[in-house]
């Protein structure tokens, strides 16, 4: 699939259909034909052709693993989604490790960009996909905690 615009609902529907497997997959989840759900996700598609996900069917996408709209709901909140349950000794250890590379990249490349004193609407765009890279290794983390603190 061709970029979608940073932030957007059509970037989340993207990143949702790739996370249940690609185009074919989602649309099976979803119960539509291919080409409506890809024309769901497009930007460019025209009025006349335009179409729209239901809240029943991006809940299925969700189900099936694309948390991605799941994320992008819990953004335009205010908010932030984050995943639950505890996780095994191997899933901690790769949270932990992709956190410390994604928080390490998004640090660097905020501070590169407003390092010439301006933090203007481009730098900002670019960096969302940064940050959203970082909080979600260190959301699971968070839950992990969380499940392994109740566990008294």
């Amino acid at each position: 699939m061709k970029p979608r615009p940073p932030g957007s609902h059509y970037e989340a529907l993207a990143k949702a259909i790739g996370q249940v497997g690609g185009l074919n997959q989602a649309a099976d989840v979803v119960e539509r034909p291919r080409a409506s759900l890809h024309a769901a996700g497009d930007p460019d598609t025209p009025d006349r052709k335009r179409v729209k996900l239901s809240y029943a069917e991006a809940c299925k996408l969700a189900g099936a693993g694309g948390t991605a709209l799941a994320e992008h709901i819990a953004h335009e909140a205010g908010g932030v989604f984050v995943p639950g349950g505890a996780i095994d000794q191997a899933a901690l250890q790769a949270q932990l490790a992709t956190f410390t590379a994604e928080s390490g990249e998004m640090v660097s490349e905020m501070i590169r960009r407003a390092a010439d004193g301006e933090f203007d609407h481009l730098d900002g765009a670019a960096s969302l996909s940064l940050i959203q890279d970082a909080l979600r290794p260190m959301l699971a983390l968070y839950h992990h905690c969380k499940a392994r603190a109740a566990q008294r």
